[in-house]
């Protein structure tokens, strides 16, 4: 019985083509989510941070024994305390600080019990992988509470 050879010099290197097509395409989606993920993650850590902060200010009204806000010596007008600040700081972990920005405002101008507070904090997104054309953003978190002490 006779072989038939079959040559395959016109398909040589297809397959290498074919995947250095492909790969392209899915490491760009793989690295995409990459980032996205971070992005989120990034922005639950500052909400959830911020929330911390606000819950520092509500608990340190002008009754309290180390009080935050206006007539605070950590206070200064209009809308930066350094111990709410502290606090959002600490919650964020993993958040670079040089790129985090908070905001402390009591709208109602007291840091009394029954007064609100307001904490907001930014945060300069930078990805990782922003040869994929994504840029920085800022991201933004606010909460507002009512001061119980």
């Amino acid at each position: 019985m006779r072989r038939q050879q079959t040559t395959h010099q016109p398909e040589r290197g297809q397959a290498l083509v074919e995947f250095a097509l492909v790969s392209i395409v899915f490491f760009i989606f793989v690295f995409g989510m990459i980032d996205a993920g971070r992005a989120v993650w990034n922005y639950n850590t500052l909400a959830q941070a911020t929330r911390e902060g606000t819950r520092y200010a509500i608990v340190h009204g002008s009754d309290s024994t180390a009080p935050s806000g206006p007539g605070s010596e950590n206070y200064t007008p209009p809308d930066s305390d350094t111990m709410v600040t502290e606090q959002v700081e600490k919650f964020g972990g993993g958040l670079n600080p040089s790129r985090l920005t908070v905001r402390a405002e009591w709208p109602d101008g007291s840091n009394r019990a029954g007064s609100q507070v307001t904490v907001t904090s930014e945060y300069e997104f930078e990805p990782i992988f922003n040869f994929l054309g994504i840029v920085s953003f800022t991201m933004t978190s606010s909460s507002t509470m009512e001061i119980t002490n």
